[in-house]
């Protein structure tokens, strides 16, 4: 195990905030369980990430490039659907995977991702390369429950070409700390990607979230959203970056991080970042953090419900518009987890 330090700004602000980047005990990953893929047409082993990979640290990535690889090709104007499973055991704690992706000319793929685990300490580290070519479609959801001993880095790395669109929704619902690291580039004109992401944090978790897009192309489109709670001695870090090149007129991009704090010893940073070198573009960026206001739930009690309904309610109105947009096959279950993650809480505050 060694100290490492993740998810580095792009822009540096004053050390002393101590939010540049994130120190972390790495421990790389031993030989971990396999993937289950619900579909293997289009999927072959082998394979290696490209060497301007993006991850959270050149140390994770070396782990990553160390581990199983699959290359998963659509061929062009072909509709595909594909899921992945991947599960820690007793025996195999540790999860590890990278993939390649290629989405040719006018392909689209459903994509869905199951991580899941018990308490058995261990480090689930994944990586996925995503190259999108004119008008090809991607739409990735990812769910993660349980792994309550494993620390889960989660890492990707998207290029979209002219009119390619991706989708990505995440339920960061499990794990002993989570990481994770996106960047996408959106090289080609009306491009356009989006991160969304809902989470529960508890205990002492700590979720580390950075995402970072690129405009290049002209008129492309950006969008990042990540809601979520906080109870116990939970900590959340977004660092957001929507960055503006030059030659990317028409451009428009959307940041928001927006986090209710269930408990005093929860702590919430919130960094919406924009970068510009060109004029005519659009960026938005904003970000919410505090308790439960203590007037809506008064109203909703009023009304007949009890303390941990109203708390539901207030939650899953803010998170639940993600969760709608995310593959059917996991809506219920995402709801399911995050319920079974927050409720029966003793330790509720609300706002004064």
């Amino acid at each position: 195990m060694e100290e490492i330090r993740i998810n580095r700004l792009p822009l540096l602000t004053y050390r002393y905030l101590h939010t540049n980047d994130t120190p972390v005990q790495f421990e790389a990953p031993e030989m971990g369980s396999e993937p289950l893929f619900s579909d293997r047409t289009y999927v072959k082993e082998g394979g290696s990430l490209p060497e301007d990979f993006r991850g959270a640290s050149e140390e994770t990535v070396k782990a990553l490039k160390k581990g199983s690889h699959y290359t998963i090709t659509i061929p062009a104007h072909t509709k595909a659907e594909l899921t992945v499973s991947l599960t820690g055991s007793e025996e195999h704690p540790d999860t590890a995977g990278a993939f390649s992706f290629h989405l040719e000319e006018g392909a689209s793929l459903d994509l869905v991702y199951r991580i899941s685990g018990g308490k058995e300490k261990g480090t689930s580290l994944f990586g996925a390369y995503y190259r999108l070519d004119k008008e090809a479609k991607l739409k990735v959801s990812r769910v993660e429950s349980g792994l309550s001993g494993t620390d889960v880095y989660d890492q990707r790395h998207t290029v979209l070409g002219e009119r390619a669109k991706a989708d990505f929704s995440a339920a960061e619902l499990g794990g002993k700390d989570i990481y994770v690291h996106s960047y996408g580039l959106l090289e080609g004109k009306h491009a356009s990607m989006t991160e969304k992401a809902v989470y529960a944090g508890t205990g002492k978790q700590h979720l580390d979230f950075f995402y970072h897009i690129d405009h290049v192309g002209k008129k492309t489109h950006a969008e990042i959203d990540v809601k979520g709670a906080l109870d116990d001695e939970s900590k959340k870090i977004f660092r957001g970056t929507l960055d503006f090149k030059r030659g990317c007129s028409g451009s428009v991009g959307d940041e928001g991080d927006y986090a209710i704090q269930l408990a005093p010893k929860t702590k919430n940073i919130s960094l919406p970042l924009l970068l510009c070198t060109e004029d005519d573009v659009q960026g938005n960026h904003a970000s919410s953090a505090g308790q439960l206001d203590s007037n809506t739930i008064y109203f909703l009690m009023s009304r007949g419900f009890s303390l941990e309904e109203a708390r539901r309610i207030v939650i899953e109105a803010l998170i639940r518009p993600i969760i709608d947009g995310m593959d059917a096959s996991v809506q219920d279950e995402v709801i399911t987890e995050l319920r079974n993650k927050l409720d029966s809480k003793e330790n509720v505050n609300y706002e004064q």
